[in-house]
C-alpha cells in the first residue's frame, strides 16, 4: 500500500479474498493511537467482508528510531 488515505479498500478487499489464504500480516510503522496500528485497522475491516476472513496479525516496528 504506497497511499493511506483514502483508504484502498476495495483493492485490498479483492487482494484478501482468496480461499487458500490463512493469515496476514500488517506491519505499521506508525505510533498508533490505540493498541492496533492505523493499518491494521483499514486491513481489518476489508478482510470482514471476505469469505475467507483470514487471521490477522499486527506488528508496529520503527518507532524512535531514525531514518
Amino acid at each position: 500500500i504506497r497511499s493511506f488515505s483514502p483508504s484502498p479498500y476495495d483493492l485490498v478487499r479483492d487482494a484478501l479474498d482468496v480461499p487458500s489464504l490463512k493469515a496476514v500480516c500488517c506491519m505499521d510503522k506508525s505510533a498508533p493511537g490505540g493498541a492496533m496500528g492505523a493499518l491494521f485497522n483499514e486491513v481489518s475491516a476489508a478482510a470482514y467482508t471476505t469469505e475467507s476472513r483470514p487471521m490477522i496479525t499486527n506488528y508496529i516496528y520503527g518507532l524512535g528510531e531514525s531514518d
